[in-house]
């Protein structure tokens, strides 16, 4: 296991950036490493230039400055200051490219505030040595960081309800024709749901992706 810099070392080493564990995800979870690949509604909170192939990449809050907040390189964001916000939205993208384990470099004091954000996303991150200070703080913004991302994921698994049940809805239209029967599979339907969301569990982002594993689990 790599040795991290503790968060007394002075002066900037290295760019402020961050970007996933070089080689393979531990969760064998696949990862994007894709330049302008972000989380809906992110790049409107800025002025955002793009590179030649129209991909996103300088962040500015106005056009008052020539520097960029933040710059995205697909495997790697970078960040002129450690501005908490600023921070927060390149996590965003992290986890956005399921970037479960990230490297972080720079300033102590960037280092230290992409640590702490993390922990309410359950991220884990090498390079910077939290102190006990750092961890009151993370605490105090997340006092339940596994907790709140549970919540997160009930909250997207709640929106996506409506779609999984009229998918199940035409699939049962489709294949039942006698009402009575079609009422009693949509309410086993709606009991499902519910046990699913509150087991905390999230729904398949495709509809046919549960088939299909299941198919290829059985070949």
């Amino acid at each position: 296991m790599a040795s991290n810099r503790t968060a007394e070392t002075p002066g900037r080493e290295t760019e402020n950036g961050l970007g996933p564990l070089p080689g393979r995800s531990r969760k064998a979870t696949p990862i994007s490493r894709r330049k302008g690949d972000l989380p809906e509604g992110l790049e409107t909170k800025y002025l955002v230039e793009h590179d030649r192939r129209g991909r996103a990449e300088r962040f500015h809050r106005d056009n008052r400055g020539e520097d960029a907040l933040f710059r995205d390189h697909g495997r790697r964001l970078t960040a002129r200051e450690p501005y908490p916000d600023v921070v927060r939205d390149m996590l965003r993208i992290a986890e956005h490219r399921a970037w479960r384990e990230i490297v972080v470099s720079g300033d102590p004091a960037f280092r230290r505030e992409v640590w702490v954000q993390a922990q309410a996303l359950d991220l884990q991150v090498r390079g910077y040595r939290p102190r006990e200070i750092d961890r009151q703080a993370a605490e105090r913004k997340t006092p339940t960081g596994k907790t709140a991302r549970k919540d997160k994921d009930r909250a997207r698994a709640e929106a996506d309800a409506p779609t999984r049940m009229a998918q199940v809805a035409i699939a049962v239209r489709t294949l039942i024709r006698d009402p009575a029967a079609q009422a009693r599979l949509m309410q086993r339907a709606v009991v499902r749901v519910i046990r699913h969301l509150d087991a905390g569990r999230r729904f398949e982002r495709e509809a046919g992706q549960t088939q299909s594993r299941r198919r290829d689990r059985e070949r």
